[in-house]
C-alpha cells in the first residue's frame, strides 16, 4: 500500500538537539522552490492517445495480461479473468476503492488550493509488514466498483474542482483504470493523472504508461533485497525493479512542468520514508538519486513512519523513527547537491 502522508504529533522522548534541528531548518521549504519556470498548462498526455484509439487498445492489452496475471513484478500468473485470485488479493471485472475525494495532504505542488483527486484503490501486490493502511491493503476494505464506475469518479472529481487524477496504489489496477480513462476522456475529462505507486513496477507495463501518465509519484522503499523481502512479502527484487522503474518514468517525463500558481502538471515526484534502524537504506538511495537522476528531481523525505500493522513482531521496525535519524538522511541528501527536497512535514513532527 502505498505510504499515505499522514502527520502524527507526539511528544515523546528527549527534545532534539541544537545541531540537528539545525540541519532540518536548513532544508525546510514547500519543495517547489527549484522548480522550473511555469509556462502555459500543458494538455494531458492521454488526450491525443485517446483519439487515436491507442489508449484503448493498450487497455485492452493490459486487461489480456489479467488472464495469467503478470501486471506487477510477482508475476503471479492468476486467471483473474475467470475469478481467481491475485497475490495482491484481487480478481478481474470489477474493482474495489475505498475512497475517492479531494486530498489536501498531498505534496503542495499536487494540493494546491482546490486538492488532488484522489482515488484510493484496496489491496496492494507489495503487502509490507508495517502498512499504515492494512485494513485498506491487506483486507481490501472498500466498495466494489465498475469501470464506468471509475470514469465517473474521475469527472467527478474535476467538476468539484480538483487538480488532478491521484491514482493510489494502482498497479494492480492499472488495466481498469486505462479503461476507465478511455471513457472519461470522451467525456470531456482534462485533469492530468498522477500515477502514485510503490515504485515497483514492471517496464512492460510502465511502457504501456508512457504517453498516459502526466505525474510519477513513486515510493523508493529499500535499497536492500533482504529487507525488502522480509518486510514486504518476499519481495526482493524491490530495489533494482524500482530502480529501473523510476529511471524509465524520468526518460518518459522529461522536464516538469507547472502552472502560475505552482501547481505541476507533468513531472516526477519521488518519496522515501525513513525507517529506524537503517532498514530502509536511505542514504544509499539518496546516494542512487544523486548518482541517476536530475539534481532538481522533487524528494519527499517522509517523517511519519510508526509501527503499525504486524510491525511490532519485527524489532528492528517496532519504533518510531528519532530526528537524529531523519536529520542524518536529510544532510546526506543536502551534502549530495540534492535541491529540491520536500521536508515541511518535519516541522509538525514533535520527535
Amino acid at each position: 500500500m502505498r505510504t499515505m502522508r499522514r502527520v502524527n504529533v507526539h511528544n515523546s522522548g528527549p527534545r532534539p538537539s541544537r545541531q540537528v534541528r539545525a540541519i532540518l531548518a536548513a532544508t525546510r521549504h514547500s519543495g517547489s522552490e527549484t522548480a522550473s519556470d511555469p509556462g502555459p498548462p500543458c494538455r494531458p498526455a492521454y488526450l491525443a492517445l485517446h483519439r487515436s484509439g491507442e489508449l484503448l487498445e493498450r487497455a485492452r492489452r493490459m486487461w489480456s495480461m489479467m488472464g495469467k496475471c503478470r501486471l506487477c513484478p510477482r508475476e503471479c500468473g492468476a486467471n483473474r479473468l475467470q475469478g481467481k485470485r491475485g497475490f495482491c488479493g484481487t480478481t478481474g471485472t470489477t474493482l474495489t476503492v475505498s475512497s475517492f475525494h479531494p486530498h489536501f495532504g498531498e505534496e503542495r505542488p499536487l494540493v494546491g488550493t482546490n486538492g488532488s483527486g484522489t482515488i484510493f484503490f484496496s489491496h496492494c501486490s507489495l503487502r509490507c509488514v508495517f502498512c499504515q493502511n492494512w485494513e485498506i491493503s491487506m483486507q481490501g476494505c472498500g466498495a466494489e466498483r465498475s469501470v464506468e464506475d471509475l470514469a465517473g469518479m474521475m469527472l467527478w472529481l474535476q467538476r468539484i474542482g480538483c487538480h488532478n487524477i491521484n491514482l493510489v496504489t494502482p498497479t494492480h489496477y492499472s488495466a481498469h483504470i486505462l479503461k476507465a480513462l478511455d471513457l472519461a476522456a470522451g467525456r470531456d475529462l482534462r485533469l492530468p493523472v498522477v500515477y502514485n505507486t510503490s515504485g515497483w513496477e514492471r517496464l512492460e507495463i510502465l511502457k504501456l504508461l508512457d504517453g498516459i501518465v502526466d505525474i510519477y509519484m513513486p515510493d523508493f522503499k529499500y535499497w536492500d533485497s533482504g529487507m525488502a523481502s522480509t518486510y514486504s512479502s518476499g519481495a526482493d527484487s524491490y530495489p533494482g525493479v524500482t530502480a529501473e522503474a523510476i529511471v524509465e518514468m524520468q526518460r518518459q517525463i522529461g522536464s516538469p512542468q507547472y502552472t502560475a500558481e505552482g501547481v505541476m502538471q507533468r513531472g516526477i515526484i519521488v518519496r522515501h520514508l525513513v525507517m529506524p534502524n537503517t532498514v530502509s537504506g536511505s542514504e544509499q538511495i539518496m546516494e542512487w538519486i544523486a548518482k541517476n537522476m536530475k539534481k532538481d528531481i522533487y524528494i519527499n523525505i517522509m517523517a511519519q513512519y510508526r509501527p503499525e500493522y504486524k510491525a511490532h513482531q519485527y524489532p528492528d521496525i517496532a519504533r518510531k523513527i528519532t530526528m537524529a535519524e531523519y536529520a542524518s538522511v536529510v544532510e546526506k541528501a543536502r551534502k549530495l547537491g540534492l535541491t529540491n527536497l520536500d521536508v515541511h512535514t518535519a516541522s509538525l513532527m514533535q520527535f
